[in-house]
């Protein structure tokens, strides 16, 4: 049975984002009052609130915890086009706000989500980002204090040479009037190690998801290793949200999209062979090389119609899909024997109306 409760956030605004963190055992949220609020899981179950702080100069967008790894790390974007990195206070600095370590700036339009990227003891930590200007930019430190980050080579997603090119996609580098008004933009990590760094991207009005690998450093270019187009027949609006799926073993990926009008899209890539892989060092020494396509495939399209979809996510396990949409619902998909995709439940912000006349 699907259970929920009220969290009072304190919010003097709409709130735009809310995200745990690694261990589920700490929730962030943020608002159009510019403001973060940090609540910690209870014996009981309930949140109690441990913070809460002014963390920019307009609306805020996203948040993004780092894993563990790489210590406790909370990054927010804003309509301020800028990014800004936070860590946990500790020992005499804990006095409940968290500390500012670094503002990351560059962006030339909104900056709408923000991620960290995947864990990995032996590398920097990496932050990505994607603003209205179609630009993403990926961030690392090697700083121990992280107050110094870097930015790798932007991206323009838009351009994006095709898989197999070198030969960029002659596009007007503007962001009009009609595609900030109704276009979406996002990103995801894979979120595997294996295959190097790679993320899933889009912007603006198009329906397209492009995966793309992004190098180690700025000496090198990212490289597009796939492009995801809307099946002929499906509904071509803009995109406003996307998550990669953990895949725990699978030998292949999940991808999930939603769209401006409801539209949620699961997409299966099966990645390069096993000789492929970044780490791979055979009994004859070769290591594995960067060539080899990826394949894939969209196994589920449902939603056209519907209201504009917030959100989707996976569980920690990539086998159960959450969405949201503008009406309030949250709906919970659970793949079946026959590989559909079922609604296991759903449920909504506000309370059912009292009256058995509808037969439900």
């Amino acid at each position: 049975m699907l259970q929920s409760g009220l969290l009072q956030t304190g919010h003097a605004d709409l709130v735009t984002h809310v995200t745990y963190d690694f261990y589920g055992e700490r929730l962030a949220t943020c608002s159009a009052d510019q403001k973060i609020m940090i609540f910690r899981k209870t014996p009981d179950n309930t949140w109690d609130r441990e913070t809460g702080w002014k963390a920019h100069d307009a609306p805020i967008l996203h948040l993004s915890f780092s894993h563990p790894v790489h210590g406790s790390l909370l990054a927010s974007s804003s309509h301020d086009r800028s990014v800004r990195i936070w860590e946990e206070p500790t020992g005499r600095e804990r006095d409940g706000r968290w500390i500012e370590r670094a503002v990351l700036t560059g962006a030339k339009g909104s900056v709408k989500q923000v991620e960290f990227g995947t864990a990995d003891s032996g590398s920097e930590p990496r932050v990505a980002t994607i603003s209205t200007d179609s630009y993403l930019r990926i961030y690392t430190s090697a700083d121990p204090s992280l107050s110094d980050w870097t930015l790798l080579q932007p991206i323009y997603i838009p351009s994006l040479p095709q898989p197999g090119s070198t030969d960029e996609t002659p596009v007007e580098n503007s962001s009009s009037s009609n595609e900030l008004a109704n276009g979406g933009w996002g990103l995801s990590w894979c979120k595997e190690r294996w295959w190097g760094s790679i993320i899933a991207a889009f912007s603006g009005i198009s329906p397209i998801i492009k995966i793309l690998s992004i190098p180690q450093d700025s000496s090198s270019s990212s490289t597009s290793l796939i492009f995801l187009n809307p099946p002929q027949n499906s509904s071509q609006a803009p995109l406003t949200s996307i998550s990669w799926a953990p895949s725990c073993g699978r030998a292949y990926h999940l991808i999930a999209s939603g769209s401006r009008d409801g539209t949620v899209r699961i997409w299966r890539l099966e990645p390069p062979g096993e000789k492929l892989r970044t780490d791979y060092n055979d009994l004859d020494g070769d290591v594995g090389s960067t060539g080899g396509a990826w394949k894939g495939e969209c196994v589920a399209d449902f939603g056209k119609g519907g209201a504009r979809v917030g959100m989707v996510d996976w569980n920690a396990t990539g086998t159960t899909l959450t969405t949201t949409d503008d009406e309030g619902i949250v709906r919970i998909y659970k793949p079946t024997y026959a590989r559909s995709w079922k609604l296991l439940g759903q449920m909504s912000a506000e309370e059912p109306p009292n009256d058995d006349s509808n037969g439900h």
